[in-house]
């Protein structure tokens, strides 16, 4: 593959935006964890609600993960990045659903996956 030929100054700062996109999303995933295993107990989920929310969250890393392997090699599969983004968007809803009626609280709990959502697309327009 030819392109940029990549300086150490590259790899560091490759590492930085890595790095930071595992915090940004632990972060997310560890704030929602509890307000959607909460509304997953309150809609009956049962024994299942500790694990929907680690499902929710898993599908999204993974599938943009693919897509991001996916668009490096250029075999991209819209499919891929238009799931992981309705599955941003359910969290995003569920945790809102937690907050509500709280405007701020609602509002707050979009910040976090949208941030993820930006970095991702940024890599994704980076890789293609």
């Amino acid at each position: 593959m030819q392109g940029v030929q990549l300086t150490r100054i590259h790899r560091i700062l490759i590492a930085v935006v890595v790095a930071g996109a595992v915090v940004i999303a632990a972060i997310g995933f560890a704030g929602s964890y509890a307000a959607v295993r909460d509304l997953a107990e309150r809609k009956g989920f049962g024994a299942f609600a500790p694990f929907f929310p680690i499902g929710v969250d898993a599908g999204i890393v993974v599938l943009l993960a693919l897509d991001l392997l996916l668009t490096w090699i250029r075999i991209p599969f819209p499919l891929l990045r238009q799931t992981a983004w309705l599955l941003t968007a359910a969290t995003i809803a569920f945790n809102g659903a937690a907050a509500w009626p709280d405007p701020l609280g609602v509002g707050m709990h979009a910040v976090i996956p949208v941030l993820f959502v930006v970095t991702v697309e940024a890599a994704r327009h980076a890789a293609g």
